[in-house]
């Protein structure tokens, strides 16, 4: 219990990352020598504990918003902590089968390793994938410790952190016997740091574009009450009209802004004729209707509208959150439509996911895509110059899913060295850098608008917060 505990205090909120040098010791200690069951319900009981508390954010999304009573969401969540915790426990258990716990050594330590990158990695894809949290991104706070994700992906930083824990579990176990280990795995946590120190720089590569960053702040229990959708257009539109004093070449509202079907409903008119009048470019979020095949589908879509009011760019969400916006097996197993009842009925979208706009080419990524390295990745090798998230994470209140999400950008940053910007309704807004520092960061339920770069703003108040 103690190590999974360890293990989530290491992420958001409490983010002190240095607990996840050792938060797997317990665990090891506790698998070592005997047998593939009880290393196999030593690496469960981990991930339990550690899954649970992590994500405890969930059980109040299920009962407000899913209309779950408690018993079922807890039920639910127990469930999901459960099958992430398998991930963990094979790692145990095949550790314990080929030996790497029972006679440590230096391969034994990189066996290890690999193996929990292993199954870390295959829970990123199996069943649509869940890679929120890996154990390398426990590091996100130090950009000075992100850079070789530059290189070999935030997978190795895992790698490194599963190897020092390992480390630290032989010298437990066999004592003066496997202190070379522990030498050479806190040697290589100093070769990344030392690394990052050489090559994050002390300034800032330029920005290729003025952007502002509208954060409306709409409670998302009355985001999509019926006649409450005017009142988000008007409020985002007042607040671009705040941010015309930055001079932005575009302005980005976040996913969902617009809480009705574009181009369908009326307001779409009125949302046009607002983006005229406002002479920028806009990039805002909203559920899209289009006629496929005969019949209509519903997107989660990123819309780009020109100061004409032209529609020039559109990105529909292509890895949509199970249960979330859509049912899987819906169609083989149509009862369980009704174990989520909230749940949402969006299409998947197609294509590269880049929009240009300002003469540059944006790759855009919507809610949680953000935590999938081989999006960003595709973004890049697309012709992404800037990522851009945009999310709603109203939902979360003010809880840890918010810093958890946005670390994710974070990783994304490092890995391809392109600056992030993260648009969301109630928070955590701001941009990163091509090296994981947090250069504008806007705050949690509050109405707010970020310009940047700031020296092109000639107004430094709440509406152009200065860079930290």
């Amino acid at each position: 219990m103690a190590g999974g505990l360890l293990l989530t205090l290491s992420f958001p909120k409490v983010a002190f990352y240095p607990l996840a040098f050792w938060a797997l010791v317990p665990a090891l200690l506790e698998a070592a020598e005997k047998g593939f069951r009880r290393a196999f319900l030593a690496g469960l009981f981990l991930g339990l504990v550690h899954f649970a508390t992590l994500l405890y954010w969930l059980v109040s999304v299920m009962v407000r918003f899913g209309g779950f009573p408690w018993l079922a969401a807890l039920s639910v969540h127990f469930l999901l902590a459960f099958y992430l915790a398998l991930y963990p426990a094979l790692t145990f258990g095949f550790s314990e089968i080929l030996g790497f716990l029972r006679a440590p050594s230096l391969l034994h330590g990189i066996g290890f390793a690999l193996l929990w990158v292993l199954f870390e990695t295959l829970r990123g894809y199996l069943f649509t994938g869940f890679p929120w949290e890996p154990l390398g991104g426990a590091l996100a706070p130090n950009p000075y410790l992100l850079q070789l994700a530059a290189h070999l992906g935030t997978h190795f930083l895992s790698f490194m952190l599963a190897f020092l824990n390992y480390a630290f579990f032989a010298v437990a176990k066999s004592g003066k016997r496997s202190l070379r280990i522990l030498i050479l795995a806190v040697l290589l946590i100093l070769l990344d740091l030392l690394y990052g120190f050489l090559v994050v720089p002390k300034g800032m590569s330029s920005f290729p574009f003025k952007v502002a960053l509208v954060q409306g702040n709409i409670p998302q229990d009355i985001k999509w009450q019926k006649g409450n959708e005017i009142q988000s257009l008007e409020k985002y539109l007042k607040l671009s009209r705040q941010a015309l004093g930055c001079y932005p070449d575009l302005i980005v509202w976040p996913e969902t802004a617009m809480p009705f079907f574009f181009p369908l409903d009326p307001l779409s008119r009125k949302l046009i004729s607002g983006v005229k009048d406002l002479g920028v470019p806009v990039l805002f979020g909203a559920p899209r209707v289009e006629k496929e095949g005969g019949r209509y589908v519903m997107k989660n879509s990123l819309v780009a509208l020109s100061p004409e009011g032209k529609i020039f760019g559109v990105y529909d969400k292509e890895h949509l959150v199970p249960f979330g916006e859509y049912v899987p097996f819906e169609r083989h197993f149509p009862w369980l439509r009704n174990l989520a009842v909230a749940s949402g009925n969006y299409e998947p979208g197609r294509g590269s996911g880049v929009i240009e706009v300002a003469g540059k080419k944006l790759g855009v990524l919507i809610c949680f895509e953000n935590v999938f390295p081989e999006l960003s990745r595709k973004r890049v090798s697309a012709g992404a110059e800037v990522l851009l998230v945009v999310t709603n994470d109203a939902w979360f209140g003010e809880s840890a899913a918010l810093p958890q999400h946005f670390y994710q950008s974070v990783l994304r940053a490092v890995e391809t060295r392109r600056y992030v910007i993260q648009v969301s309704n109630t928070g955590l807004s701001g941009i990163i850098d091509p090296y994981g520092r947090v250069i504008l960061l806007g705050p949690i339920n509050r109405e707010w608008v970020g310009c940047f770069p700031d020296n092109f703003c000639p107004r430094p108040d709440n509406f152009c917060p200065k860079r930290n």
